[in-house]
């Protein structure tokens, strides 16, 4: 722990205690011995201006506040390293997402920790060789409609957007008062109350065409509105889940799809060392079929009928194909 990290943990110390702190209590938090906490303590003092004042009678030390005067606070933005590398991981993995809005509104923030990075002897491109993340399935959207969805979201505004589905039959358009900006297996998705549906929607912003502000009230759906609709979907297609789809897995995927999560509510229990049984709700299919067919020979749906169905169509579409030759 260095000199900076040691100012800031005496402070937040000296801050959160009611009482006095003794110089125990102080060297235990600082991990140093007296005579290091006497040099920062006197470095806070001649440097901060910090009212560090030994009491006593309660033997221990304190912020000395006279008056009516403010809290003694350090003077610009002070983290410890840990804390500021955590806010610069940040950073990365919003530089990763593609979405301008948000580098611009933590650039300020960016410019406030760069000075503190040298008094911990790294810098901000030395974290980033550090820090990757990669995107994969990205698929990019427009930079000014994710500015305006973001804005909307921020600032609760209604948007008129012009959007193809996902089977591309045409464009539609909607008013919509967006919720909440979701990022979604590397994709950016609104959550959204559609006024022409009366309902709230999810919409891919990769398949948004155009965005606009417009008048008109926003209409803003409860915490408890928006988990009773997107909680018991499963993946990013909404509703109700009122089915229960039972998959069995082995080999590998078996000891992968154990660790994973599909959905708040699954069950999974083993079968026994080699096989896997994951139950999950579900409303809409699509998804699901998509994470089950990635598993190929290592995954079978027992049930229901009908997605046991759709999966099997599925694969035997795909083998036509390769079929042919």
């Amino acid at each position: 722990m260095d000199k900076w990290e040691k100012v800031v943990l005496l402070h937040r110390t000296l801050k959160s205690s009611r009482y006095c702190v003794s110089l125990g209590t102080i060297l235990n938090e600082l991990e140093c011995s007296e005579a290091t906490f006497h040099r920062i303590r006197a470095f806070m003092q001649s440097n901060l201006g910090a009212p560090i004042v030994y009491d006593r009678r309660y033997r221990g030390y304190r912020y000395d506040q006279a008056g009516d005067a403010a809290p003694f606070e350090l003077p610009g933005f002070w983290f410890t390293k840990n804390e500021i590398e955590a806010i610069l991981s940040l950073d990365r993995a919003i530089e990763s997402m593609h979405g301008d809005f948000l580098k611009e509104m933590f650039e300020p923030v960016r410019k406030r920790f760069e000075p503190l990075l040298k008094a911990h002897k790294t810098s901000l491109n030395m974290l980033r060789e550090r820090i990757k993340i990669l995107s994969i399935g990205h698929r990019e959207c427009d930079k000014e409609i994710f500015r305006t969805i973001a804005a909307a979201v921020v600032r609760r505004r209604r948007v008129a957007i012009k959007h193809h589905t996902l089977e591309d039959h045409g464009t539609l358009q909607r008013t919509i008062s967006p919720q909440a900006l979701v990022r979604y297996r590397d994709n950016w998705y609104v959550d959204a109350f559609c006024h022409l549906r009366n309902g709230l929607r999810t919409f891919a912003l990769n398949r948004i065409d155009s965005a606009e502000f417009v008048p008109g009230k926003f209409r803003k759906v409860s915490q408890q509105g928006m988990k009773a609709f997107y909680g018991d979907a499963y993946g990013i297609f909404t509703g109700l889940a009122d089915k229960k789809a039972g998959i069995i897995f082995t080999g590998t995927a078996a000891r992968e799809v154990s660790k994973e999560q599909w959905h708040p509510k699954q069950i999974g229990r083993w079968i026994d060392d080699k096989t896997y049984n994951l139950i999950v709700p579900y409303g809409h299919s699509r998804e699901l079929v998509m994470d089950i067919l990635r598993w190929g020979q290592y995954a079978e749906v027992k049930g229901p009928k009908d997605l046991r169905k759709e999966v099997r169509e599925t694969i035997a579409g795909a083998l036509k194909i390769y079929e042919k030759n």
